[in-house]
């Protein structure tokens, strides 16, 4: 009688349960992993049949039809997204005027974002009806109030001092690739000019040194241009977008990009910037000394 059931206790036994087990397991996985992809593709064709097309402007891009209130955003990476980006901030100022994180799904190596659309019209679009009087006297004034909500957001004790860093613990893209990839994160200021200067920081005059390791991280819109603020008819700020590279860097990197004349860049907005616009001495200090021969790259 006792014969008839040895095998269930035997090693065979179990090194064969094993076995088995495992591909069922691992079969189980597979299936999952087809059903999530199916799902995600579904999910996918049903955004895009909702959406009407990107356009040269806004590429990737896509916002909803029939009146439904969201836009969908694709990002050509699975790390450092729109997603990320907004997923951090949502959660730490929540009263930024920036579009809320409705979710997002990640397909054939490529961040389907979707979130709020923000009520208004790019500041870009609507620049040939505002004054010169209006950009300085109200939107200027409105991005400002803004720019220090941002700046305002403490860096993480366990990161702290950590440049081009976003919000999922990555880099950003690099001004020395002309942001075709990612660098970073660095453990400094001074590590990450070394990694964009022919010129290492150790052989550069300590006034310049002292002055860039000086200005604290903040968080910075590293597009911050007309085609990314909204503004109402009346010329008020109604929000800021495309978040899918901002992240920790000096605070005067901010100042490089609101300062550079570039498309969305220009007129009375560029003006105020560079000649009216003054930030903390520490800040003018840092963006000052990377003007002497230490940033070579635009940001």
């Amino acid at each position: 009688m006792s014969s008839k059931y040895t095998w269930f206790s035997s090693p065979k036994y179990h090194k064969e349960q094993t076995v088995f087990l495992g591909n069922m397991a691992r079969g189980n996985d597979g299936i999952v992993a087809k059903l999530g992809r199916f799902l995600r593709r579904a999910g996918l064709r049903l955004s895009t049949l909702l959406t009407l097309p990107d356009n040269e402007y806004e590429p990737r891009t896509y916002v909803f039809r029939f009146g439904i209130p969201l836009v969908m955003k694709v990002t050509h990476r699975t790390v450092s997204t729109e997603a990320d980006a907004l997923r951090y901030l949502n959660q730490v100022a929540p009263r930024l005027p920036i579009p809320k994180l409705i979710g997002s799904f990640e397909l054939d190596g490529k961040v389907y974002t979707i979130m709020t659309k923000l009520p208004g019209h790019r500041l870009l679009d609507k620049w040939p009806q505002i004054s010169a009087k209006q950009c300085t006297d109200v939107i200027v004034k409105e991005v400002t109030t803004i720019l220090y909500q941002l700046w305002d957001i403490s860096q993480p004790v366990d990161i702290k001092g950590k440049v081009m860093m976003s919000a999922s613990s990555h880099g950003l893209p690099h001004p020395r690739t002309l942001r075709e990839s990612l660098g970073g994160p660095y453990l400094s200021t001074l590590e990450c000019y070394d990694s964009m200067s022919d010129t290492k920081m150790s052989n550069v005059s300590p006034r310049i040194t002292n002055a860039l390791s000086q200005d604290p991280i903040v968080w910075v819109h590293t597009d911050l241009r007309m085609q990314n603020i909204l503004v109402d008819d009346e010329g008020h700020v109604t929000g800021v977008v495309d978040w899918e590279d901002s992240g920790w860097l000096p605070r005067h990197w901010q100042l490089h990009i609101l300062r550079r004349p570039q498309w969305g860049c220009m007129g009375a907005w560029v003006v105020y910037w560079q000649s009216e616009f003054r930030c903390d001495d520490v800040t003018e200090e840092a963006y000052d000394a990377s003007l002497d021969g230490v940033l070579v790259y635009p940001l």
